[in-house]
Order: structure tokens, then sequence, then C-alpha cells
């Protein structure tokens, strides 16, 4: 039927020719963005899917680079290490070298030379290795006000700087009568026959307090036979070392000086600035000190000791009894043996101070030992000796009475039981309120064993901030065993050295997403390698150990490394799947696409052409009126 109101075949070829133009447009659409799937109206669930895909690929990307980064740090801090261990080598080899009795005291001195220059170099890769502003060996502990941590040596091998006094104008010791009591006056002292002269006259009471003695040179006592001032009669007066070192004091007392006794008239002698270097103490007499034996009324200020001491019970590195006694500043290094009663500065304190001392090297002992006394209290000392001993063992105190403020201990402490950080036993009822310890060596035993205290049986209340680091104590109580302790703010660890936490995996599970790993180092002792000489007979195995710490951490290292490469290949093969995957969902066939395209494209055109021939109908139309 012929018609001019309705015309469909045009609306027919209209119809035709926007499904084929909207059909073109999806093929355009789809060879033009490579994928089948654009929107959500194309295929909805295969939509969903792929978007997840999608998300998942840039998590695992991410991972990857993650991984990469985690590697590259981890090979940083290994060839880092891998400099460390060359220059611990050579001072092995220097050490080894140094053993041999055919070199003089300038090959000696050529020697630590390169290894005190090897020190520092291990020291400085030590402080300044970082990766990416991170720090890889020393992590950046936070400094402790008043810990004892700011303690070391100077140039002159003291805690303070030595005032330098001129003898000049003094009076010579060997200018007096020996048989006579000697006038109160300033003496030096040059020789060893001179320091010998001083003994006697000590002995025979000839000392009046008040004289002032000081030492002119460095006095050697090779061979001498020491019998020590104060053996009969305390010595009275001051004693200067002036920087000066007495060497080589031995023998079966041979202790600087036997009894040193303030006076009534003045309250304190005083003993400073004097070092005694290789000594050799071996004895069987119940009170030893290389400084000191026994000090009543006394300031020991300044004062250094590095050596072998073999002795009974009260033995300390410094001085061995104490009363009214005050002892700063001072410094042991070497081997320290005793009995009961051990510390590496003082043995027994009453009544005393002990403050701003530093000790080193090994401590043992059987019961109440620490590294900077047996019995007593100190404050803001500290220890990086190795302590051993069987009760009441602590890496600054054995057993205590007060509260030891700002102490820091960095070495090793072994013992039975009754084993603390800071304190082995706490015999008063105290309150511990002082600015602060910090505890960042290992503590070992096997009953009764804290980070700060091993045991009491006293009323004890912590206040203080307190800090500890300690792989080896992590886990432990801060108290081994107590009746009674009432922590009022908790220690706080935070100098623990940092865990990094490596994102490996694209999902929230820690077990399988992450990797935990440390590039921290313990190198404590660093400083203490060749503090006796390269030639000493310890140093070796302070190196070895050294070496050994290093090793350890190549192995945890390259642990780490085969574990990040795995995880890299691991993402890979997760990534080349779930692309494989994403394209069977979401990728156009454009072979498949381009043929339909041409079809849609003949399809518009047939359109295009019957619509026009359509649109001619209602003219025929028209023909017939």
């Amino acid at each position: 039927m012929l018609s001019i109101n309705t015309n469909l075949s045009s609306l027919i070829a209209q119809r035709s020719m926007k499904q084929s133009t909207n059909s073109l447009n999806q093929a355009i659409e789809r060879m033009t963005t490579g994928a089948k799937i654009n929107h959500a109206k194309d295929n909805a669930v295969n939509y969903n899917i792929a978007t997840n895909m999608t998300t998942k690929l840039g998590a695992l990307q991410v991972a990857e680079d993650n991984a990469l980064q985690g590697l590259e740090m981890i090979n940083t801090t290994s060839e880092t290490l891998s400099l460390i261990e060359d220059r611990l080598s050579r001072m092995r080899a220097l050490a080894v070298q140094a053993q041999n009795g055919t070199y003089g005291e300038k090959s000696l001195s050529a020697i630590n030379s390169e290894a005190n220059a090897l020190l520092n170099e291990i020291t400085r890769l030590n402080e300044s290795a970082s990766y990416n502003g991170i720090k890889l060996f020393n992590t950046g502990k936070k400094e402790v006000t008043n810990a004892g941590k700011e303690l070391e040596l100077n140039e002159q091998g003291f805690l303070q700087e030595v005032i330098w006094v001129d003898t000049s104008t003094m009076t010579k010791l060997s200018s007096v009568d020996p048989t006579a009591t000697l006038a109160v006056g300033e003496y030096s002292i040059s020789t060893p026959e001179e320091l010998a002269q001083l003994a006697e006259m000590t002995n025979a009471g000839l000392l009046e307090a008040g004289s002032t003695f000081t030492l002119a040179n460095d006095i050697d006592l090779s061979g001498k036979n020491w019998t020590g001032i104060g053996d009969s009669n305390p010595f009275k007066g001051e004693f200067n070392g002036n920087g000066y070192a007495i060497l080589n004091l031995k023998g079966s007392r041979g202790v600087f000086i036997k009894v040193n006794q303030g006076s009534t008239t003045d309250p304190y002698s005083i003993i400073k600035n004097l070092k005694l270097e290789n000594i050799d103490i071996n004895s069987s007499f119940s009170t030893n000190g290389a400084i000191c034996s026994e000090a009543s009324g006394v300031k020991i200020i300044n004062c250094s000791v590095k050596g072998s001491i073999n002795a009974n019970n009260f033995t300390g590195g410094i001085l061995g009894s104490a009363k009214n006694t005050t002892t700063s500043y001072c410094y042991f290094n070497g081997n320290l043996t005793g009995g009961s009663t051990v510390g590496g500065i003082t043995a027994y304190n009453n009544y005393s101070y002990t403050e701003y001392c530093l000790s080193e090297g090994s401590i043992k002992g059987t019961n109440r030992c620490g590294g900077v006394l047996g019995v007593g209290n100190a404050t803001n000392s500290k220890s990086l000796a190795s302590i051993q001993g069987v009760s009441l063992v602590g890496g600054i105190i054995g057993s205590s009475n007060c509260s030891g403020v700002g102490n820091c201990f960095l070495g090793k402490v072994e013992g039975n039981d009754s084993v603390g950080g800071i304190f082995g036993d706490i015999y008063h009822n105290v309150s511990l309120t002082s600015d602060a310890w910090l505890m960042e060596g290992c503590v070992n035993g096997d009953v009764d064993v804290g980070i700060f205290i091993g045991k009491t049986s006293k009323n004890i209340t912590i206040t203080p901030i307190c800090y500890y680091y300690s792989p080896n104590v992590r886990g432990l109580n801060y108290v081994g065993s107590a009746s009674n302790v009432n922590f009022d703010m908790i220690p706080q660890d935070i100098s623990i050295p940092t865990d990094y936490t490596l994102q490996i995996g694209s999902s929230g599970d820690n077990k399988t997403s992450t990797i935990s790993c440390t590039t921290y180092i313990d190198f404590s002792k660093l400083n203490s390698v060749l503090s006796t000489g390269i030639e000493s007979t310890d140093s070796i195995e302070k190196i070895e150990e050294l070496i050994k710490i290093a090793e350890l951490k190549q192995v945890e290292l390259g642990t780490v490394q085969n574990r990040l490469t795995s995880v890299i290949d691991e993402i890979s093969t997760q990534y080349e799947n779930l692309v494989s995957s994403r394209s069977t969902l979401q990728d156009a066939d454009i072979a498949e696409v381009s043929s339909e395209y041409i079809r849609q494209q003949i399809l518009q055109q047939a359109s295009a052409t019957l619509l026009a021939t359509a649109n001619q109908s209602a003219s025929i139309a028209l023909s017939l009126i």
C-alpha cells in the first residue's frame, strides 16, 4: 500500500542503520582500545573479574619493586660488610705479625699505626653505611642523658684531660734524708729509686699529711721488687701522676698503694692523673686493687690501669676496699680474676662513691661480681667488660644498696643465679628514681635472670626512664626474681635495632606477604680491640670475635637475599599468569573485530542506500493524485 502518512520502509531502514552504526562504533572502540570489555554493560561479570585482576597486577608490580629495593638494600649491606671483613682480616694478620718477637718498638709502633687506621675506617663504615637515608649497621640509637654512654678515653688515655704540672721547681725526693721525717712540701719523682724511697718513708711513718708528690716522667719498674706504698703505715697526702705512667708493676702483692688514708686535718688524701700500664699482679692477700688496696677518706681521680690482676677476695681493678672514699673518672682494661666480691673499678664500696668510671676487658669471680663494683653504689658509669661469676653477678654492680643513677652496660654478663644487666642483687628497700639506665649487653644465667636486676628480696620501686637493647635478653623480665617490685614507669625499649619489614606480597597476610630482617651489627666492642695494643695477647681473640660476628651477619644477609630473589621470581610468574588470564577475558580479537567492523560498515552503507529509496516512496504516491 502506498501512503504519504506513514513510511514503514523508511522506519525499518532507519532502525537497521542505527543498529549497524552502534555496532560499527563498538567495533571501532574495541579496535582502538584493544579490549572487548570497555564498560560494565559489555559484560558485567567479566568486567568485574578483569577489574579485580588489574588491581592485583598493580599490587604485584609494587610488590616486585619493593622486593627489588629490599634486595638492593641487603646487597648494599652485604657489600659494605665485605669491606669491613677485609679490614678485619688485615687487622688479624697484623695481630699475628705483632706476636712475633722479632719486631722492635718502632716496628710495633708502625704495625699499631696501620691497625688503628684500619680500626678508624671500620668504625666509619659501621657508623656511616646507609641506604636511602636508612642507617644499616649502627641504627642510630637514641642518646640517654647521664647514662655513662659518653665515657670515652681521650688522647692522653684518661677520661678527663690532664693539666700538666711543671715539676722543675719542686724538690726532688732523692735530695731529702730518707731516714728523717719529711717536711710538708711539693716533691717530684722521676726514677724508680725515688718511687721506692717514697714507699720506704711512708712505711717507716716519716710522712706527715699535706705533702704533694708529682711524677716528672714515666717510670719503668721492670725487674724491680716493688714493696708497695703504705705497707706498714698509711699514705697521707697527694700523689699526682701528672699524666705519666708507671710501667710493668709486677709481683705477688704489687699494688701501687696498699693503704691510703686521709688525715685528721685534711680528711682526704688524693691520687690523681696516674696511669699503671702492663701490670701483672698475682696476690693471695684478701684485699687487692691496682691503684690502692684499701682506702679510707680518699679521692682517686682520673686514674687508669691496664694489665692483669689475679687475686683473692675483695679484688678491684682500681681499688680493693673503700670507706668514705670517692672514685671518679677512673678506667680499667685488662684481665681481672678474683674470688668473692670482684669489681672492675672497686671491689667493696662502704659509704663511698664511684662515679664516671669505665671498665673493659675480662672480669671473673665467684659471688658479688660487677663490671664496675662488686658491692656498693655507682653512678653515671659504664662497662664494656665480659663478666663471669656464680651468683650475684651484675653488668655494673654485683650487689647494690642504692639506685645506680645513669649506669650503662654494653658488655656480656654470665652467671648461675641472680644475674642482671645492671644489678645482680639489691639488698636495701629503695626507690630507684634516678635519671636513666642503659642496658645494651648480653645477659646469660640459669636462675633469677633479669634485664636490669637479677634478684631482690626487698621492696623496690622503679620510676626512672630505663632503656635497653639486647637480643640475648628479649623476653626476660626486667627483674628476675623479687618479692615486691613496683614499676611506676615501665622501661622503654627505645634502642632495639630496627627490624625492617619488606612488603613483598599483594595481600594483607603478614606471614605470606612480608619478610622481616635487621641489618644491625653489634660492634659494641669495636673500640676496645686495640686498647692494649695490637701486640697484646688478647687482640687476636677480640678481632676474631668481630670477624665471627660479621660472618654470621653475612650468612643472615645471604638467606634474606635468597628469599628476596625467590620472591621476585614468584611475583614474575604470578604476574605473567595473571596478565594472560586477564587478556583472555578482556582483550579483543582484532581479526574478529575488524571483520565485524567491515560487516557493520557494509550494513550501514546498505541501510543508507535503502533509506534513500524508502524516502522516495511518498513521492510515487503523489504521482497518482
